[in-house]
């Protein structure tokens, strides 16, 4: 079973009033001896004067993944993140398979 962790990589923000801009987001996966990551941006758009307005200073992660999620299809990354590392493991596979020789000591096995 693949593992897909969501991350927020970076904030891009208007200086004069700190209004998030872009964000830079990563689908990191890992499993079964297999791992990638794909990153990518968002540009969104706010003013301080909206309702729901969050300052700067008080964004946690977790409430910019919460934009981000709402924006994207997080299904299409993990599963463009899952198929390359399935054919990471197919092509290992492979590899192994058609291995002839091999290196090392009969002590070293212990």
């Amino acid at each position: 079973m693949d593992n897909h962790v969501w991350k927020i990589c970076n904030l891009e923000r208007v200086i004069a009033d700190n209004v998030v801009t872009k964000i830079t987001y990563a689908c990191e996966s890992k499993g079964n001896r297999a791992q990638t990551r794909k990153v990518g941006n968002i540009e969104i758009s706010g003013s301080v004067e909206d309702d729901n307005f969050i300052p700067y200073e008080d964004l946690t992660e977790e409430i910019v993944l919460g934009w981000v999620t709402s924006l994207i299809d997080t299904s299409i990354f993990e599963a463009e993140n899952s198929s390359f590392m399935e054919q990471q493991r197919s092509e290992r596979a492979a590899l192994l398979a058609a291995k002839t020789t091999e290196e090392g000591t009969p002590w070293s096995l212990l």
